[in-house]
């Protein structure tokens, strides 16, 4: 065991010194007297044990005459004074005989003797009481104290072995060392007598006492009077057993004119054979089995076999008394004292035997009942119930502390005090009342009063050296546990040591050491110290505390192991309800491990099992019911402490009911918590620390239902709530904080960074407000400052506070400082490889850095973790099973498919456009960073019929214009393919990419390759993105998939000019987007540039901006609604929304400017998803003029180099749109949306129809805003 002795434990040493502390000396072996002294000594011994204590002396006075110092002579001298009632003749006996012969056993006889006769008298009659009342562990562990140099000599000795043979254990022991004793001093035959006593009370030793009993009748040395007592005792315990005829007659040889014995003698005589008969009847086998029973301890079997006695042979008054002895034995003291009644009125032979146990039952009934009712809250019903116990006991110890205690719950301190204090004054000072009187002095803030009280007490303890060795241990004991409570670990350690040194054996000053060192992160050293206890002393209440240890260090197997080692019949109710709780710990530990696995089914057999385990066990039922709350059965878990309480309706409980909220509040059973909080505190005998906590739960409340709010985007009402905490306790830190938070939601990051200062006014090393300011500053664009700031925790914060340096990783990961957050958690993994939190926290880092394989295999270890520690789950898992399907979200394959019809209004066969999209599209995972997808897209164009046999409907359209429409008919205009693509994307922790490579649809009159590469960076609040790309222009059937001008006859010439195709715009460009968080707003900016090319069209150049802010409107947890302002630039080189030969088809103005304000609102409720858009908003734009053949100067002389006009337009547009999605499986969703665009000469509509095919289940709530089927055409 660790030593940690100081100066400051030799001064207390001194303080505590008390006389005679060395160990007990070795005993010196006696000189074998000469014969005539051995002659002598004899007949002394035998006058004395005929009461003829005059003849005694007499012998005794000539035996000294001959050797004044002879120790056996001076010894029965001196009993014979103390039997005389002469203690202080015996007492210079004695001394004399301390300093002739210190050693001898004649002279530890008398001295064990005189104790007992005087100082120590009391405290044998408390072990001979606490022996009668069943509590024989408590009895034989005084007594050990009250002889610690083993058992005495002389009469003594059939107290001693009697009360050592109170347990089954003890009495076999007792009962071999006395057959070794009297074996090799056959003359001693006192240690014959106590011998006989143990045997004559069995059935099955009874006639082997009565025969020690006969040779002590038969020799003169020999006590006859007291061993024809015991001899008569024992055969009225069996007056009607004929097999004990034979000690009847032995005895009525010895005591002839004993008419009792002789009318029995002659009865046993005449009723023989009924006597046999009875002997075999059902009745009497079950109350012998019973006696056995109760004589081994068996209480349980004992009280089977005599409750069918009773039932078998009603009104048998041994029966109903053994029966209230195992009554007593149960702590059931009302209902043994009406046993002991009954019996006293039906067994005559033993009526002194169950008044004495009526009434030690009625004492110890009304102490129980007054500790009862002190449990239960109500400590004047305990006050009066104590003084009613002290009334039949007035010096009683437990009834004076019960009282004591009863007091100190009605704040009656003065009247406490007064009681404690004299009980201390008493001659032999009790270390319990001085732990209560010290704890009282603690609580009045008086402990400048404990040291002085536990130095006076150390100087009146008195008792053998044995004895103030273990009341010194305890002092040390009360010492340490003081400075523990004062923080004064060192000096606490070195007198809890010191202790453990003076009383190796005592579980409970060690379990109070181990717990220290446990709480100084040193587990390892606790379990040392309970390890020693158990290799020097595994007794039962030593396993117990071993295994209290071990439970508290979570080593559940370790503390059932230790604790199997108790035999059952010598467990108490304490050690049962803990056996209970690590059955019950180790099925959660199972169940949440198949829970985990997903074998729920199972999981709900374990829980109930460990319910079971754990009946009596409030405490623990609640955490059973916490796992069924986890998932998600609440009400199952809630019954199991709401019936625990029906079933005690007389108990307060009021700590099982602070747990029962703490279980409604993770049932987020919000309303009902604050009821049953404020009927909880109204119960009567609620201590202000547990006022306390029902105040903290109240907090929490408000706190959750803040955050809850938060999340919800219910911005004001979180306020409310919050702000509806009593002001009291809004100087609590967590308050502050949560004001943080809630101004961080509301953008208010200078009021967030003050409310956390707020909390650094009164905790200026406050570590969660340090790091909130630090927050607060990066999300202001300080990040240099903040990161000084977090740097500065992490100088502060202790290398063994894992805690907050896991909350300074989290924010070094989150300012993507990898590197740092690595540094501080690296070290946690080394020192705490086992613990769920610091591996989960290196997961996230890895994943923040991108290795995604590395965070997974974190993730699973601290998964595994959890399971060890018991980790709690949430209704959405643990934080490791959380992290996890985070990540496999990032390996999400699927297949989708849409329709998508849109139509554009124009000239029929030229500018309106009809449209048929049909993707399929395929997404392949690779990893956790990549996807390679697949487009396999049929298109299908309807431009209308081409009225050509119509000049004026026809003359815009190809070279009709320059070379007429002689021939021509009507003609159809559409078009049809199949667009090919695959690529691939990368997604990593703070950048992707993704490069793709395809056709415009295969089919089409003009084809052409298409693909593009987008990179996207992450820093922190801010985005940028880059796309490079060339795609095609949808705009109209020419620019999307070309159109042909019809074969042209010459209609004078009959000259021929052949059918030519033109158009297949695509876009070659380049895109630059900038977005940036600032406070509640979002801003962005969009520069691009590009060049159309086609089939015979006149190439052009585009420049456009895009730029504006969005803010949030409305938001909840599940919606959200924005707004904005939204400005758009575009400026195009050439005016190409033409038809003819030469054109691109679409819309490209030389100015275009914008405004406009968008409107956004979406959403999810259980399984559908939403998203609703619109805007509003004005245009100023310009077109130049443009060659009608811009391409063909020919063409262009054939119209006489006419012009399609410019000019400038503009005015009042909107949009609408809407997107409904739905997840109808767990694989599959379904959606469908609209989209209309309105402005001058512009109308468009679109609408779309879609279904998804997810690779894998998918889990938790749907996400929002939906995400159609996009056509590889919107790339």
């Amino acid at each position: 065991m660790p030593r940690a002795l100081t100066p400051f434990l030799l001064a207390l040493a001194s303080a505590l010194a008390v006389p005679a502390m060395a160990q007990p000396a070795v005993v010196q072996p006696a000189d074998r007297p000469s014969p005539e002294m051995t002659q002598l000594l004899a007949a002394a011994r035998m006058w004395e044990a005929k009461n003829r204590t005059d003849i005694a002396r007499g012998i005794l006075d000539k035996a000294l005459l001959i050797d004044p110092n002879q120790p056996d002579a001076l010894m029965l001298l001196g009993l014979i004074e103390l039997r005389s009632n002469r203690p202080l003749e015996a007492d210079k006996i004695l001394r004399k005989l301390r300093q002739r012969a210190p050693n001898h056993p004649a002279t530890l006889e008398l001295d064990d003797a005189y104790r007992i006769a005087t100082r120590d008298k009391q405290e044998m009659a408390r072990i001979r009481l606490l022996a009668r009342a069943g509590k024989s562990e408590e009895a034989i562990a005084r007594l050990r104290q009250l002889f610690p140099r083993g058992a005495p000599r002389g009469d003594l000795a059939v107290d001693y072995y009697r009360i050592m043979a109170g347990t089954p254990a003890g009495r076999t022991a007792t009962i071999a060392e006395l057959r070794a004793r009297v074996k090799q001093n056959p003359d001693d035959l006192r240690l014959a007598m106590a011998l006989a006593s143990l045997l004559t009370d069995r059935e099955a030793t009874r006639q082997e006492g009565l025969a020690i009993l006969y040779r002590i009748v038969q020799r003169p040395d020999g006590d006859r009077k007291s061993a024809l007592e015991m001899w008569r005792r024992t055969l009225y315990g069996v007056s009607d057993d004929p097999s004990y005829y034979k000690w009847f007659e032995l005895y009525a040889r010895e005591v002839p004119d004993d008419t009792s014995v002789q009318q029995t003698l002659a009865e046993l005589g005449r009723k023989g054979g009924a006597r046999q008969r009875e002997q075999a009847s059902p009745a009497e086998q079950a109350r012998r089995r019973g006696e056995q029973q109760l004589a081994r301890g068996d209480v349980r079997e004992a009280e089977t076999a005599l409750e069918s006695a009773n039932r078998k042979r009603r009104n048998d008054g041994e029966t109903l008394g053994n029966l209230g002895l195992v009554r007593l034995r149960q702590g059931r003291h009302d209902e043994a004292r009406e046993l002991f009644a009954r019996a006293e009125q039906l067994d005559a032979g033993n009526r002194g035997k169950w008044r004495s146990l009526k009434g030690t039952a009625t004492f110890w009934g009304t102490v129980a009942r007054a500790r009862e009712a002190n449990a239960q809250g109500k400590p004047a019903q305990g006050e009066a119930l104590a003084r009613e116990a002290l009334a039949l006991q007035p010096g009683n110890a437990n009834a004076r502390g019960v009282l004591a205690d009863a007091l100190i719950a009605q704040n009656k301190l003065p009247e406490a005090e007064a009681l404690l204090r004299e009980t201390l004054a008493g001659p032999e000072p009790d270390i319990g009342t001085l732990r209560t009187l010290v704890k009282l002095l603690n609580d009045s803030q008086r402990s400048d009063e404990v040291g002085p009280l536990i130095t006076s007490t150390a100087g009146r303890l008195k008792g053998s050296p044995a004895e103030l060795r273990t009341l010194r241990a305890d002092l040390l004991s009360l010492q340490g546990e003081q400075l523990l409570a004062q923080r004064k670990q060192s000096p606490a350690l070195a007198r809890l040591e010191e202790s453990i040194r003076l009383a190796p054996d005592d579980p409970w000053t060690r379990f109070t050491l181990a717990r220290a060192y446990r709480d100084l992160a040193l587990p390892a050293l606790g379990r040392r110290v309970m390890e020693d206890g158990m290799a020097a002393s595994p007794t039962g209440e030593m396993r117990y505390a071993t295994a209290l240890y071990l439970n508290s260090v979570d080593d559940i197997e370790g503390a059932s192991t230790v604790l199997a080692g108790v035999p059952e019949a010598e467990r108490s109710d304490s050690m049962r309800r803990l056996a209970g709780n690590l059955r019950a710990q180790r099925l959660l530990r199972e169940a949440r491990q198949l829970v985990a696995a997903g074998h729920e089914q199972e999981a709900e057999e374990k829980l109930r099992a460990a319910a079971e385990a754990a009946r009596d066990d409030p405490q623990m039922l609640a955490s059973v019911g916490r796992e069924w709350i986890a998932i998600g059965q609440p009400d199952t878990g809630l019954k199991l402490v709401r019936d625990w309480l029906d079933a005690h309706p007389q108990d307060p409980a009021i700590d099982v009911r602070i747990r029962y909220g703490e279980l409604l509040a993770s049932a987020e059973r919000d309303d009902d918590l604050r009821a049953w909080i404020a009927e909880a505190r109204a119960l009567p005998g609620v201590t202000p620390e547990q006022r306390a906590d029902f105040d903290d739960q109240l907090l929490r409340l408000a706190l959750r239902d803040t955050d809850r709010r938060i999340a919800e985007g219910d911005l004001k009402g979180a306020q409310r709530t919050l702000y509806a905490v009593p002001a009291e306790q809004q100087k609590d830190r967590r308050w502050l904080l949560e004001l943080a938070d809630l101004r961080e939601a509301q953008g208010d990051y200078d009021g967030a960074a003050q409310a956390a200062r707020e909390v650094l006014k009164t905790r200026p090393q406050d570590a969660d407000a340090r790091l909130t300011v630090a927050r607060m500053l990066e999300r202001q664009g300080k990040e240099d400052q903040a990161l000084e700031d977090v740097r500065a925790v992490l100088a502060d914060t202790p290398a063994d506070d894992i805690d907050t340096r896991l909350a300074i990783a989290r924010r070094f990961t989150a300012m993507r400082r990898e590197d740092e957050a690595l540094a501080v958690v690296a070290p946690l993994r080394e020192r705490y490889p086992e613990r769920s939190d610091v591996t989960l926290q290196a997961g996230r880092i890895a994943q923040s850095r991108g290795d995604f394989n590395g965070a997974a295999g974190l993730y699973r270890e601290a998964r595994v973790q959890e399971q060890r520690e018991n980790e709690a789950p949430g209704t959405d898992g643990t934080a490791a099973e959380r992290a996890l399907r985070a990540l496999d979200m990032r390996r999400e394959g699927q297949v989708a498919s849409a329709v998508l019809f849109s139509n554009k209004t124009g000239d029929p066969g030229i500018s309106r456009l009809n449209a048929v999209e049909v993707p399929l599209y395929v997404r392949i995972p690779s990893g956790y960073t990549g996807h390679a997808f697949f487009h396999a897209d049929t298109v299908l164009l309807n431009a209308g019929t081409l009225r050509a046999d119509s000049l004026p409907d026809s003359r815009d359209f190809g070279k009709i214009r320059a070379l007429g429409n002689n021939g021509l008919g009507q003609i159809g205009q559409s078009d049809r393919g199949v667009a090919l693509a695959a690529g691939y994307e990368f997604n990593g922790a703070y950048n992707s990419w993704r490069a793709d490579i395809g056709t415009t649809p295969l089919g089409f009159t003009l084809q052409t390759v298409v693909g593009g590469f987008r990179y996207r960076a992450e820093m922190g609040p801010a985005s940028a993105t880059v796309d490079l790309s060339r795609r095609a222009v949808t705009s109209s059937l020419v620019s999307y998939a070309g159109a042909t001008d019809p074969r042209h006859v010459d209609a004078q010439t009959g000259a021929v000019t052949p059918s030519e195709s033109w158009g297949n715009v695509v876009r070659n460009g380049i895109h630059a987007r900038y977005a940036r968080d600032v406070g509640r707003f979002g801003l962005f900016a969009d520069l691009g540039y590009g060049v159309y090319t086609g089939t015979n069209v006149l190439t052009n150049q585009e420049f456009t901006v895009r730029t504006g802010f969005d803010v949030p409107v409305f938001v909840r947890r599940d919606q959200r609604i924005t707004s904005g302002l939204v400005l758009n630039y575009w400026r195009y080189s050439e005016n190409e929304r033409f038809y003819t030969f030469g054109h691109g088809g679409y819309y490209s103005p030389q100015r275009y400017l914008s405004f406009l304000i968008p409107l956004d609102w979406t959403g999810r409720r259980g399984l559908l998803s939403w998203r609703l858009r619109g805007s509003v908003g004005m245009s100023s734009t310009y077109e130049k003029n443009m060659d009608i053949y811009p391409t063909r100067p020919d063409l262009q002389a054939m119209v006489g180099g006419a012009q399609y006009q410019g000019g400038s337009g503009g005015g009042f547009s909107y949009t609408a749109g809407g997107i409904v999605e739905y997840r109808f499986a767990p694989q599959w969703v379904a959606g469908a949306g609209f989209d209309i665009d309105r402005s001058r000469d512009y109308a468009p509509n679109r609408a779309f129809a879609y279904v998804r095919y997810f690779f894998e289940r998918q889990q938790g709530l749907v996400p929002y805003p939906p995400t159609p089927v996009r056509p590889y055409s919107t790339y």
